[in-house]
């Protein structure tokens, strides 16, 4: 019984892809011959020349390219500064007696931070005024 059921599945899943998948369709007989199929046209090759290197620095900084050794000319140095986005799971967790477990079901992805300390939070308590001290094995 159970293999049957189990083949009736199989089968069904099996028809329900072939359905779903698009058939080759034959071209019509009376088409025109494959000769007269234009071909794809020719793109431009893709031109990566810079063109003029002074209109892209100041002058001062041109003249210490050209004086630098070869190997400072070979090295591509790109500064930007990337701006971060906001994320979800450093937003805080209210800390009210219920409020962690009604937080919890209004957010059900992320209620595992629950169980978690705040990552916004500092720690418990006052702050460290006196440092620890260093542990030593001998004198």
């Amino acid at each position: 019984m159970k293999r049957r059921v189990g083949l009736g599945i199989t089968l069904a899943a099996c028809a329900a892809v072939e359905a779903a998948e698009p058939t080759a369709v034959a071209p019509p007989a009376n088409t025109a011959p494959a000769a007269a199929v234009q071909p794809p046209p020719v793109r431009k090759p893709l031109d990566l020349r810079i063109g003029d290197v002074r209109k892209y620095m100041m002058p001062n900084e041109f003249r210490e390219a050209l004086a630098a050794p070869d190997a400072d000319k070979n090295t591509v140095v790109v500064e930007a500064k990337r701006e971060l986005l906001p994320v979800k799971y450093e937003e805080p967790i209210p800390i009210w007696p219920l409020g962690p477990l009604y937080w919890a079901l209004k957010n059900p992805a992320n209620s595992w931070r629950i169980l978690l300390p705040d990552i916004n939070r500092g720690p418990a308590g006052p702050p460290d005024v006196v440092p620890p001290p260093v542990f030593r094995w001998g004198p």
